[in-house]
């Protein structure tokens, strides 16, 4: 069974099963953008459909161009970036939220690492502060 998480003119995110899939919605195109333990629990996709984020154990911001890469673990490449997915420093994200066209705001869960709270990612810098 899988569970729309967020949509968008031309793209729908699900989950199925760990595995977050962006549908293709003028295709039967479908690609795996994140395969998250325990489950992706949150996405967003921006308004010039340039990127997407989706949230559970960390975040992975994926970017909408071709290739559509399908993920992978343990792989570097242009098409995402992975964030808050170390061993033992793991975030489990709640919700994610645009503030802007280049920022997201997200809610971490508290955890035994005392890094819960909101958050303030730049997407094109990555820089990261807490929100107040």
């Amino acid at each position: 069974m899988s569970l729309k998480l967020a949509e968008s003119e031309n793209f729908i995110i699900t989950n199925e099963y760990e595995k977050a899939f962006l549908i293709f919605k003028d295709s039967n195109r479908k690609a795996n953008i994140g395969d998250f333990y325990g489950d992706p629990q949150t996405a967003i996709i921006s308004n010039d459909e340039r990127f997407c984020a989706v949230g559970g154990c960390g975040i992975i911001v994926y970017y909408l161009h071709e290739p559509y890469e399908e993920y992978r673990y343990n792989v570097t490449t242009i098409q995402w970036k992975e964030l808050y997915r170390e061993n033992k420093k793991n975030w489990w994200i709640q919700d994610i939220k645009f503030l802007d066209s280049s920022t997201i705001i997200f809610t971490v869960e508290n955890t035994d690492i005392d890094n819960g709270g909101r958050y303030r990612l730049n997407i094109n810098t990555f820089e990261l502060t807490r929100c107040n």
